[in-house]
């Protein structure tokens, strides 16, 4: 590793740690890593499957993506993380925007490879034969994919993503009060974040809370778009709340990847 790389995973952890007392707080307008990655990135419009298709390519968010692996492998090797409690996403997954199964079976051991970036390839919910959204999850994430569905957890199994068609919803607030009725079945001690409405119309809650499960801290963040159509979706991420730092930029590249409605007559 050059000297230049390993200022810039020291800079970035040094970074975390400062930003860490913070982000565990929860509750008012504190919207930091992964949360505030969601809240600035979700959908990514017509150009989304072109940003999936690069996730592991040799680009500036690319490399920001590995170093961010790098610093996570880094704390999670610190005895501070092994001591604490840790969620595990793969067998107990907080699918708040309906029923999703176990993931396969957790790695052994909780350390990510910094390599692991690389695109699965663009997962999309369909209805009626036509697409509806769509994803890119890093290919290290065990994803799972249902009738109107698709989910991921990460390698560490700390790390939550979901995106899903929400049935039976009218409009954006309908589906917000849809998204935290099932945040309600996974989490407890819910302390939310100021409502925020993105560039492209999506409305996004974050907050902090408890899994309900493990009993961990955890953060969320979870966003409703409307796909053309009167058909509303959602978007769902929940991280440990030790760990939200060290997946800002992941979330970030994933958020950028989701296409919806005209998005997918843009590509055409």
């Amino acid at each position: 590793m050059t000297k230049f790389k390993v200022l810039g995973v020291a800079a970035l952890a040094l970074l975390t740690l400062a930003r860490d007392a913070t982000a565990q707080r929860g509750g008012g307008a504190v919207r930091t890593g992964a949360r505030g990655a969601v809240v600035g990135g979700l959908v990514g419009g017509e150009s989304g499957a072109a940003t999936g298709a690069k996730i592991g390519v040799v680009t500036g968010a690319a490399r920001s993506v590995g170093q961010e692996a790098q610093a996570r492998a880094q704390y999670q090797a610190t005895a501070a993380y092994q001591s604490a409690p840790r969620s595990d996403f793969n067998q107990a997954p907080p699918a708040v925007l309906g029923t999703a199964p176990p993931a396969a079976t957790a790695p052994p051991t909780a350390t990510v490879p910094p390599a692991a970036t690389a695109p699965r390839g663009e997962a999309v919910v369909q209805k009626n034969g036509k697409p509806v959204v769509a994803v890119t999850l890093p290919s290290d994430w065990k994803q799972v994919t249902g009738t109107n569905y698709i989910s991921g957890v990460s390698a560490d199994g700390q790390a939550y993503a979901m995106i899903a068609t929400l049935d039976g919803v009218a409009d954006k607030p309908a589906g917000i009060n849809k998204v935290k009725q099932g945040l309600l079945r996974y989490l407890q001690d819910i302390k939310y974040d100021e409502q925020t409405e993105t560039k492209r119309g999506a409305l996004v809650v974050t907050g902090t809370a408890k899994g309900k499960k493990a009993g961990v801290d955890v953060v969320f963040a979870v966003g409703v778009m409307d796909a053309g159509s009167g058909q509303i979706v959602g978007a769902a991420f929940i991280i440990d709340s030790r760990i939200e730092d060290y997946y800002k930029e992941t979330i970030r590249q994933i958020c950028q990847t989701v296409r919806i409605g005209d998005d997918f007559a843009a590509k055409k």
